[in-house]
């Protein structure tokens, strides 16, 4: 039986097989699903009648018809909040939390937009007050991020190169 070192062939197609097997093994490694929603879960969740949307800001006007088709939808993300989600491009979203007992309406402070990654750009949930967001944010820095709500704000917990792919759906070295 011959060994892989004695024969020059064999050996090259080894080594040409193992930078690729490498650069698997790094990126399930370090971009493998990430699951923050159960860490960062709700007591409880609003039931009732919810307050209508204060649309004093400038923002909040200008997107008041995205803000109320959002609201209609009812309380989607972390207990009691609702979500209004709107395009702002081409593969661009652009959202905003409503909160159902004061109606206060608090926009997310960039747009997100997907090009190349993978995954959903925007996911929330009712128990959670989590948020994941991939892309890039206003057109820059593209990531794999996760943000924790506070009520007032959206707090950046962590943030991981986004895994990208080519025009045929093959991923691209980071």
């Amino acid at each position: 039986m011959m060994r892989v070192s004695e024969n020059p062939i064999l050996l090259l197609c080894v080594f040409a097989l193992l930078p690729n097997a490498e650069h698997t093994f790094a990126q399930s490694e370090t971009s493998g699903p990430l699951d923050l929603f159960p860490k960062y879960q709700v007591r409880s969740t609003f039931t009732g009648r919810p307050s209508p949307p204060i649309l004093s800001s400038h923002d909040a006007h200008e997107f008041r018809t995205r803000i109320r088709e959002g609201v209609a939808k009812g309380v989607v993300f972390a207990g009691h909040y609702e979500v209004a989600v709107w395009g702002c491009g081409s593969g661009c979203l652009s959202f905003a939390v409503i909160d159902a007992f004061t109606g206060r309406v608090t926009f997310f402070p960039a747009t997100v937009s997907q090009n190349r990654e993978v995954g959903e750009r925007l996911t929330y949930k009712r128990n959670s007050e989590a948020i994941h967001i991939i892309g890039s944010l206003n057109e820059e820095d593209s990531a794999d991020r996760w943000y924790v709500w506070d009520g007032n704000s959206f707090n950046l917990i962590s943030k991981r190169p986004a895994i990208l792919v080519d025009d045929n759906g093959h991923p691209l070295k980071p």
